[in-house]
């Protein structure tokens, strides 16, 4: 099943399950369920950018099966370093933010994004909160919908892993990119938002804290 209708089948189930509630609920049942209308709003807003062409699938499909494994060199040791250092107010845990350094070093170079790209979306998607979970129901830290997994990655993935979730981010945000040529276009889809430069100038403007270059923005 494709992810526009597995979405569709639980926003649906979700309406019909909560619509008596809603006729019959307090104001504040009725507010609160008028907050979860919107982000399931939100939702159809991101999947409408996804339909995916054959070869974009058979892409995407190889891309979030194959975990990488190589050796970090001596670059990749002095950017650590840098970066561990950066996020540490966010993520207190050495070992936790030498982790995460690792493995966006090594998934934005195998899928040809910056660091400092991959690390700014982390930022503005989790905050570095590798067990965050969206109202969307989007996870960790770069906020990866599970129908990605589901339909095209391995089903048995955990999101909330460190190298697996960073490792879907990337790839999927690759995607977006070989798809529009134009990384705020790719941002946008990312996060749903294609026609608004809202969520790219996030972005862009938290890359600058992790020492992006002028070539990067």
């Amino acid at each position: 099943m494709p992810p526009k209708a597995i979405l569709a089948a639980i926003m649906i189930a979700g309406f019909a399950a909560t619509l008596p509630l809603w006729l019959s609920g307090t104001p504040e049942q009725r507010q609160r369920m008028t907050q979860n209308t919107t982000a399931i709003q939100m939702v159809q807003k991101a999947v409408g950018n996804i339909d995916l062409q054959p070869d974009e699938k058979a892409q995407l499909r190889h891309d979030l099966q194959s975990p990488s494994s190589t050796p970090p060199d001596f670059e990749q040791t002095v950017w650590m370093k840098d970066m561990t250092q950066l996020i540490a107010p966010q993520v207190p845990d050495v070992h936790e933010a030498e982790t995460i350094a690792r493995w966006v070093y090594v998934y934005s170079k195998r899928f040809d994004l910056s660091p400092e790209l991959v690390l700014a979306v982390i930022g503005v998607e989790s905050q570095f909160d590798h067990f965050a979970v969206s109202g969307t129901g989007a996870r960790g830290l770069m906020q990866v919908m599970p129908f990605w997994k589901e339909e095209l990655g391995n089903k048995k993935d955990n999101l909330f892993e460190i190298e697996t979730n960073i490792r879907y981010g990337c790839a999927i945000l690759h995607m977006y990119l070989d798809r529009y040529h134009s990384l705020e276009r790719a941002l946008a889809a990312y996060n749903g938002s294609v026609g608004s430069r809202r969520y790219p100038n996030k972005i862009f403007a938290m890359m600058k804290r992790f020492k992006a270059s002028a070539d990067d923005l």
